[in-house]
């Protein structure tokens, strides 16, 4: 069986207008074509495949026969060989080095410095205009340099940090899709952005890996005392940097998008956020939130994880097959690359009731198959951070939610900007307005949330106005 070929391939470039130009609208349509669908970026084929299931397999039954794809060869050269990047063979090496620095006591206690840190910051704000992005960007950089390095890095680095991680990621997936290597070399903008940008990071990350030591109580030091227990080697600087490079770009520059989509749509929904500062002030009894407390805090979780189902962060992810392979009687050979959007596959209509609203109650009961959610990845490069991702964005989500009210600021029209390895909240504008204390016993009975997990500039308003659930606006 022949794979269906995608419509509005055009001479040349093959498919690579409307994945630039409508890129959601684009790999979300190809499922009506077939579970695997060719498409063509500039002469090379590359098969999508639109089936949840199919990709669960790829992921864990056959992972074996994959490596990944272009993208990340090209993500390789300019980034290193982090996690993030790694070759199958580096990354389970690497991984293994670096697992024990999330292990279940470990994330506890960075828990513990994040619920600290975002009390200080979201309780640092005051009315008047806030740049959500850059905020959400900026204490996620806090928290995975504070939590995980144990440095605190200067005005300077944290802002150098909040602006790479994004100009990398929106580099790295351009010149992935240049048609020659050689247009890397042509002074443009965007490749001069790209170098700065990477050059920038990487001497941040250098100055934090210099200043850690083998004897000291962080990740970094974690892996520069870390040794195979199989050939007894470990990492020298360079890996080390590397491994600091893929932890920031997962733990601060998703989150950070994350972070950003579950605002937008609370913002949208004044009657969801009352329902989870009630939540949040039962579960703390009106004091501060403790480690415990974040696996309580239902409603809130089921609103994280709708936000990471409809607002899956990297919307394109890339294999390449390495042993002969067949999905649904399409046969691949070595060679072929295969392409997956998990934000397509997380608005399958055969999956999701109405997958195109925002719905938190359909996590209630947890019914929605494992094989078909996947914001965290799965199988053998599964986010091996994903407990403290979890944790971070409960927390800061609760620490925002307790004492800002959030609204839509008349004629905010927000739109998905895919240009990037991550899919950004373009045109976000938010009014927002404190809050008076909501004082409740404590409630020390709520069970965690069921959930089938532990996954452009945005303007915030902050205005003063009255008590909760007087005053909100509408979208």
């Amino acid at each position: 069986m022949t794979a269906a070929t995608a419509p509005g391939r055009l001479p040349g470039i093959g498919h690579l207008l409307p994945l630039m130009t409508r890129p959601m609208p684009f790999l979300q349509s190809l499922a009506d074509l077939g579970p695997v669908v060719r498409m063509y970026l500039w002469r090379q084929p590359v098969y999508v495949l639109t089936s949840a299931q199919l990709v669960h397999r790829m992921l864990v039954r056959d992972s074996a026969k994959f490596e990944k794809g272009f993208v990340f060869d090209k993500a390789r050269a300019l980034l290193g060989n982090g996690l993030f990047t790694a070759d199958a063979q580096t990354h389970l090496k690497h991984r293994r080095l670096v697992q024990p620095a999330f292990h279940r006591d470990r994330v506890a206690e960075y828990t513990e410095l994040i619920i600290e840190q975002a009390d200080d910051a979201v309780s640092s704000w005051s009315p008047g205009s806030l740049d959500a992005r850059l905020r959400m960007g900026e204490l996620s950089t806090d928290v995975v340099t504070t939590a995980l390095f144990s440095t605190a890095l200067t005005a300077e680095q944290k802002a150098i940090v909040v602006r790479a991680l994004p100009a990398v990621l929106t580099g790295f997936i351009q010149r992935a899709l240049y048609p020659h290597p050689v247009l890397e070399k042509v002074p443009l903008p965007t490749n001069r952005r790209f170098d700065a940008a990477v050059h920038d990071l990487r001497a941040v990350v250098d100055d934090i890996v210099a200043r850690c030591a083998p004897e000291d109580s962080n990740v970094v030091s974690l892996l520069l005392a870390a040794r195979d227990e199989h050939t007894g080697e470990g990492m020298d600087a360079v890996q080390v940097r590397d491994e600091v490079v893929s932890l920031l770009l997962a733990g601060a520059e998703t989150s950070a998008t994350t972070l950003t989509w579950l605002l937008y749509e609370l913002a949208r929904h004044p009657e969801l956020q009352d329902e989870i500062r009630q939540e949040v002030a039962s579960v703390t009894g009106g004091g501060s939130l403790q480690v415990d407390d974040v696996a309580r805090l239902t409603r809130l979780g089921h609103a994280l994880t709708e936000t990471l189902r409809l607002h899956t962060p990297n919307w394109i992810l890339m294999r390449r097959v390495i042993e002969p392979v067949e999905f649904d009687g399409t046969r691949l050979e070595p060679g072929a690359e295969i392409l997956f959007s998990l934000s397509a596959l997380h608005r399958d209509h055969a999956v999701f009731a109405d997958p195109a609203k925002f719905d938190p109650d359909r996590w209630r009961e947890g019914t929605v198959p494992r094989t078909s959610f996947m914001p965290f990845i799965t199988g053998n490069r599964k986010c091996i951070g994903e407990s403290f991702a979890w944790n971070e964005m409960v927390v800061i989500a609760a620490s925002v939610v307790a004492r800002w009210q959030l609204v839509l600021e008349p004629g905010c029209r927000v739109r998905e900007n895919a240009t990037s390895a991550t899919v950004q909240a373009g045109g976000l504008k938010i009014s927002v307005a404190p809050v008076a204390p909501v004082s409740v016993p404590r409630n020390i009975s709520s069970v965690a949330p069921k959930c089938p997990m532990r996954t452009s500039d945005v303007d915030i308003q902050l205005q003063p106005t009255l008590v909760p659930g007087e005053g909100q606006g509408s979208r």
